[in-house]
């Protein structure tokens, strides 16, 4: 990972002029009452999308959008630190923020990869299901799979799992429970499987997720994982995210992106995200459509702004 990307970002001039929100819902057949609500957050061309849950949280958010800083800043970091000020929720800064770096490339005429001097790659990703009575049954055929462990997976339903990059036990289960789908699954990245002890061959292969709020929170991990998932949203932005991402380089600790429902431009940020960092680690960025699933994404490393 190119160890200055959080610094090259946060030097960035950056000229804000006009804030604009703009709040919608996407129909989509997988998502809870079959509507996600969203709002895309517009810094003249930069662009940003909330991941807030329901209607009324994405109109309150616009609400605020008025409080944005505006004017012209001499480093894209100082405007972000007062936005911060003004905003604490941490999807409404994750999505004012995307706004602005996308804002600030444009208007550098760059993108990420030419910031941080690296080549841009097709990105790895996994499709994400909630619990599955039958996995192998019920998930799409043909693609690699992150599953919420269900409980009352028996023997034969473990031992017929395949394609599957990340059992994701959501805090829940037993060390007992953690070991069988590790020797189920040896290859796979266990998550937040939260309770230890864990062997050594386990711990080879745990990752975090939800813990991950911050660079900082990975002195509370209760122990080094193998891999943490990397979500801007729940983090507050990228600039957090990507100051996690140079830390966990720092301490021998892979990373993968994760998103948080993304069904706009926030999701093609996050692949420009994983193709910078971790364009071969199981990311959760997959294409909300089916027919739209390539065997890996391609991202372009030309085009200025951040997707």
């Amino acid at each position: 990972m190119p160890p200055t990307a959080e610094a090259a970002l946060a030097a960035l001039p950056v000229v804000v002029e006009e804030v604009e929100c703009r709040v919608g819902a996407v129909r989509l057949a997988s998502y809870p009452g079959g509507g996600r609500p969203t709002s895309e957050v517009r810094l003249g061309e930069g662009r940003g999308e909330c991941v807030a849950w329901t209607a009324e949280a994405h109109e309150e958010f616009r609400a605020r959008t008025g409080a944005a800083p505006r004017g012209r800043w001499a480093r894209l970091g100082d405007w972000s630190e007062a936005m911060r000020a003004r905003f604490s929720d941490p999807y409404e800064r994750a999505a004012l923020e995307a706004a602005a770096i996308d804002l600030a490339l444009r208007q550098a005429g760059t993108n990420l990869f030419e910031l941080a001097g690296v080549t841009s790659r097709a990105v790895r990703y996994v499709v994400s299901y909630g619990r599955l009575r039958d996995p192998m049954a019920e998930a799409e055929p043909g693609v690699e799979l992150k599953l919420d462990v269900d409980p009352a997976w028996d023997g034969p339903t473990y031992a017929a799992l395949r394609r599957v990059a990340v059992l994701d036990f959501k805090g829940t289960g037993s060390p007992a429970d953690h070991e069988r789908a590790h020797r189920a699954l040896p290859e796979a990245l266990i998550e937040d499987a939260l309770a230890g002890p864990w062997s050594a061959s386990l711990r080879t292969r745990l990752g975090f997720d939800a813990p991950v709020t911050s660079a900082g929170a990975l002195d509370a991990l209760p122990v080094r994982p193998a891999a943490v998932n990397l979500k801007p949203a729940r983090m507050g932005g990228v600039l957090e995210a990507l100051a996690c991402a140079e830390r966990c380089a720092r301490l021998g600790i892979d990373v993968y992106v994760g998103g948080m429902f993304e069904v706009g431009v926030g999701r093609r940020q996050l692949r420009a995200l994983a193709a910078l960092l971790c364009p071969d680690a199981p990311n959760d960025v997959a294409p909300l459509v089916p027919p739209e699933r390539p065997p890996r994404l391609p991202v372009d490393g030309s085009a200025s702004g951040f997707a």
